[in-house]
């Protein structure tokens, strides 16, 4: 991990989670896929374990009969999971905001203010330019990130600046959008010389709500090709937490009524030709249809 720069929050050990909750009803997968998918995900964490690879991520590989989306796609879309894959606490963030950075910086690390400690970083998006204007400079802020996220009046600017790195290879690292305000048709806007009005509101509980969000659940791009692959768990979680998550991905997915944002595979269920459970370049499969 590089030194960090402007705000600055630890990386801590997440503790093990003992509440209680209700039993989850499953609703796409039937028992003999739970049943695989147990054993898959029990066989993940069990090697990961092993190997002191606690913070691996554990992929859900799908492959459609149809793709999932007729042109490239930058956006994620979250799916809310009922087990959740990470905390703002132990989460490494960087924020990229407009510019001048303190306009948004100042308010959202006062010590008094919810949002005092979530970001590892804040930098105004002059700087993230130069963090990702070589290829090289790139990889470097993608490894040193668990998530980018970015005002999302920045958000149509990134494909252009982001096509020639890993950024763009991967989906999972994409940066994430944020809004630093509620919409509101009534706010105060500020005057400026050059661009007339402008929103520099900062409401941190609207931002730190976000955050949370983003970090408890699972995103995913749809695919021009015909593999999606999605984040499902950890070796953090148990074997049934993580089935419990694939469940409600593959309804999320293949659920008409999830539309637009899912139901995105063509002929839901019955559209997806296999399933592999995928942790640290070792896959292992689910399902595979004759």
């Amino acid at each position: 991990m590089g030194k960090r720069r402007g705000v600055l929050k630890k990386k801590e050990v997440e503790k093990p989670r003992n509440h209680e909750r209700a039993d989850y009803i499953f609703q796409t997968m039937n028992q003999e896929l739970q049943d695989k998918a147990l054993l898959a995900a029990e066989a993940h964490i069990f090697k990961l374990e092993k190997e002191g690879k606690m913070d691996e991520p554990i992929f859900l590989q799908l492959t459609t009969m149809v793709q999932t989306s007729k042109s490239k796609e930058f956006t994620r879309r979250m799916i809310k999971i009922p087990n959740r894959l990470r905390t703002v606490k132990n989460t490494t963030i960087l924020l990229v905001t407009k510019d001048p950075v303190d306009t948004y910086r100042v308010p959202l690390t006062d010590k008094e203010a919810v949002t005092s400690d979530t970001f590892t970083d804040i930098v105004g998006y002059k700087k993230f330019k130069t963090m990702v204007g070589t290829s090289k400079k790139a990889l470097k802020t993608y490894h040193e990130y668990d998530m980018i996220i970015t005002d999302n009046r920045l958000h149509s600017l990134l494909p252009k600046l982001l096509e020639p790195t890993i950024f763009c290879k991967s989906s999972q690292k994409f940066p994430l959008m944020l809004q630093m305000a509620k919409p509101n048709p009534d706010a105060q806007l500020v005057k400026t010389k050059k661009s007339g009005f402008k929103d520099e509101r900062v409401e941190p509980e609207y931002v730190q709500g976000q955050i949370k969000s983003w970090c408890r659940n699972t995103t995913f791009v749809p695919s021009t090709g015909p593999v999606i692959s999605i984040i499902v768990g950890n070796p953090k979680l148990s074997g049934s937490e993580i089935i419990e998550n694939i469940d409600s991905v593959l309804t999320y997915l293949c659920d008409e009524s999830s539309r637009p944002i899912g139901g995105i595979v063509q002929g839901g269920f019955e559209g997806i030709l296999d399933m592999h459970l995928r942790a640290n370049d070792k896959t292992l499969p689910i399902m595979k249809k004759s």
